[in-house]
């Protein structure tokens, strides 16, 4: 399966544990979440491993839905999102800082290639708009995180 990336990271103003909680906690993801993601319904589960939701987007009127796993191949360190239908699977990495109030978060997502024009145009254009949704992102969870201990 051929895929393409779109990542951002960013340096947090919180501890990693403190990171790593917020993201794999769904009620808490929710806080931080830019308004291209209408919704997020959790169908499983809720913290961490095994959680499913169910992720409502809207981005310049294209309405879309996946249904994501968590799994935490490195638990404290990466969590990792992944709807295996739509082909799209986000892994979120927590690197130490300094100091224990900061750390180095990087958001990556990597997304089946779809074939002919649509695939090009796809390819050329996600990476744009998802950057800056993906940027906006990390900064509200850093606001979130420095307003919400």
């Amino acid at each position: 399966m051929k895929t393409y990336c779109v990542a951002a990271s960013k340096m947090i103003e919180a501890s990693p544990e403190r990171v790593y909680q917020v993201i794999s906690d769904m009620d808490e993801h929710r806080n931080f979440l830019p308004k291209e993601f209408e919704s997020v319904v959790i169908e499983k589960g809720g913290i961490g491993e095994g959680t499913v939701f169910r992720l409502n987007l809207n981005v310049m009127g294209k309405r879309s839905t996946n249904v994501m796993t968590i799994s935490e191949p490195e638990p404290g360190r990466v969590i990792i999102e992944k709807d295996a239908v739509a082909g799209i699977t986000t892994i979120w990495t927590i690197s130490p800082g300094q100091d224990d109030k900061h750390c180095d978060l990087q958001l990556v997502s990597e997304i089946r290639k779809k074939p002919g024009f649509a695939g090009l145009v796809e390819r050329i254009l996600t990476p744009y708009i998802f950057r800056s949704i993906y940027k906006r992102e990390l900064d509200q969870l850093n606001a979130y995180v420095k307003t919400s201990e």
